[in-house]
């Protein structure tokens, strides 16, 4: 029942209220059960209504933070990529600048130069490994990595903490 059922509904029981006094107790108790039947009726479906209109807005609700914390993964993992393509160039930078560093080492000690070449090797590698990968995929492997070394993940985590300090620092300088 709608607004102006229950209006109209009202007016007809305001007319009623005329013939009132000359009907007995039963009759009045007859009309006024039929006016509450109306009125529960009436109150029934507007929470029918009601909770029909609360479900829909849910859902949209529901729907628009999902297209919301898509996007956000999208761009969250976008900017993951690039970071990791940057960090993978960095890599190579160093194991370029390593394999420069035993060129110049070969002269005078040409067993350091081959162990430096091929430590410098091995960076390569990783940093290769590191751009040809996705994250999911990086992170897969830092785990099984941690958890059958992890002293050496570890020493690797402190070795990495204590190269970044230092770069940040000679980069406060700067």
């Amino acid at each position: 029942m709608n607004a102006p059922t229950i209006k109209n509904d009202a007016a007809n029981n305001a007319a009623d209220a005329d013939t009132w006094p000359n009907q007995t107790d039963a009759e009045r108790a007859g009309t006024s059960a039929e006016a509450l039947g109306k009125l529960k009726t009436s109150a029934a479906e507007t929470a029918t209504h009601l909770k029909a209109a609360a479900a829909s807005v849910s859902t949209d609700a529901k729907d628009y933070a999902g297209s919301i914390a898509s996007d956000a993964a999208g761009a969250f993992k976008e900017a993951v990529e690039t970071n990791k393509t940057a960090g993978a160039d960095a890599i190579a930078n160093i194991a370029h600048s390593v394999k420069e560093a035993a060129d110049g080492i070969e002269k005078q000690s040409p067993q350091v130069a081959g162990m430096v070449r091929s430590a410098a090797e091995g960076v390569e590698r990783i940093s290769t490994d590191i751009r040809d990968r996705n994250v999911g995929e990086l992170l897969d492997s830092v785990t099984k990595f941690a958890q059958r070394q992890p002293a050496a993940f570890f020493g690797v985590g402190i070795l990495a903490g204590v190269v970044l300090t230092r770069m940040m620092r000679s980069s406060d300088r700067s």
